[in-house]
């Protein structure tokens, strides 16, 4: 009996040790099944996924099991498939008055914005005119730069205002903030354009002119010549065209001292016969230098890779309601006419049948690359 007691406790012992044993191993397989997770309303911390062995790691190219999504690049053959022509023509677009009566030369306010929609979604971006000539044309691929131009320094253009509590805010509907509001918009939409202003008092504001030249330049527009006091050049003499296109550059520098007037608009689209003092002079102590002179009319300009560009005579597009839209329409009737950018300020694509096209010491040392426009 006692025997039999002994061999009782024996099994009971046996036992109680398996199920010991039994509930050790499943907790260990629940944390394996919960990959390194710990339990819910669990205050311990988690146990860390050891990290990989260098044979564990997957080669260049190959995704491994747990790799985080990434933004997947654009290949060569994605941008060929949108047709990149980096020798196509350009628009650089002519605007004066800004609010008021539709009129040759003045755009309301609503059809100015209904100019930058409209070009934005049929994939125009704005660059500056300098990063144009330079070649520093960063924007997306498939996308079409653009050039924004504003003459005579209009109130239209740029306008402050005293809100309620007397305090200097920007008016809502002048050209300035309607281009920040649409940068503000669209992430590619870029701060550019350039103001070609006289003086004494460009945009019209006295008491704000240096505010005004200050925030141009710290917002990323540019500040061209037009001119002391837009005076006909083509009918003026030689000293007196050379001593207002230095005034001008003298009035700007008085409120951006360090400030590079590189460009000329022609006031009046007047050119004279001879015109070398355009480009450069001096007057008094003041120098100028215009490394693109800018007419008034009244097509697209050529690719700056392209022989014919000149930048000392540079056409626009009258920006109206009959010359942008007539131009718009002829791009796309003809899109194999229009600049396609490849996305690459430091290459050049184009198809193989504008080769000839191409200037090859306007290309800068940058990348060329052709394509037969067929196989895309």
């Amino acid at each position: 009996m006692i025997k039999l007691t002994q061999e009782v406790v024996l099994i009971k012992a046996l036992i109680l040790l398996l199920i010991l044993l039994f509930s050790l191993t499943g907790t260990g397989c629940r944390q394996t099944t919960a990959r390194n997770l710990p339990p819910e309303n669990s205050n311990e911390p988690s146990i860390e996924t050891p990290l990989p062995t260098e044979n564990e790691i997957a080669p260049p190219g190959e995704e491994t099991e747990n790799a985080g999504p990434e933004e997947a690049e654009n290949t060569v053959e994605d941008i060929l498939h949108l047709h990149p022509n980096e020798l196509g023509q350009v628009m650089i677009l002519m605007y004066h008055e800004i609010g008021g009566e539709e009129g040759s030369w003045r755009r309301t306010v609503e059809n100015f914005r209904s100019d930058l929609e409209t070009l934005y979604l049929e994939g125009y971006r704005p660059v500056n005119l300098m990063d144009l000539l330079s070649g520093n044309i960063n924007v997306p691929p498939g996308t079409t730069p653009f050039v924004l131009t504003f003459d005579d320094g209009t109130l239209g253009q740029f306008r402050y205002l005293e809100d309620e509590e007397n305090k200097t805010v920007l008016d809502p509907d002048c050209a300035v903030a309607i281009l920040l509001e649409m940068a503000e918009k669209y992430d590619d939409f870029s701060v550019a354009g350039t103001f070609y202003i006289y003086y004494p008092v460009p945009f019209r504001q006295q008491a704000y002119v240096e505010k005004k030249l200050k925030a141009l330049v710290e917002w990323g527009f540019e500040i061209g010549n037009h001119a002391y006091n837009h005076e006909n050049l083509a009918k003026i003499s030689r000293e007196e065209a050379i001593k207002a296109l230095a005034k001008n550059v003298q009035s700007t520098l008085k409120y951006l001292p360090d400030y590079q007037v590189r460009s000329l608009a022609l006031p009046y689209g007047a050119r004279p016969r001879e015109d070398d003092h355009l480009l450069a002079g001096i007057w008094e102590d003041i120098t100028y230098k215009n490394e693109a002179i800018l007419l008034v009319g009244a097509n697209p300009a050529p690719s700056p890779y392209a022989k014919n560009f000149d930048p000392l005579r540079l056409p626009r597009v009258r920006a109206d309601g009959q010359e942008l839209p007539k131009w718009l329409e002829y791009f796309r009737q003809h899109p194999h006419l229009r600049y396609f950018s490849d996305g690459d300020p430091e290459t050049i694509t184009f198809p193989e049948e504008f080769a000839d096209k191409l200037a090859e010491t306007a290309t800068g040392g940058k990348k060329i690359r052709l394509y037969n426009s067929d196989d895309y």
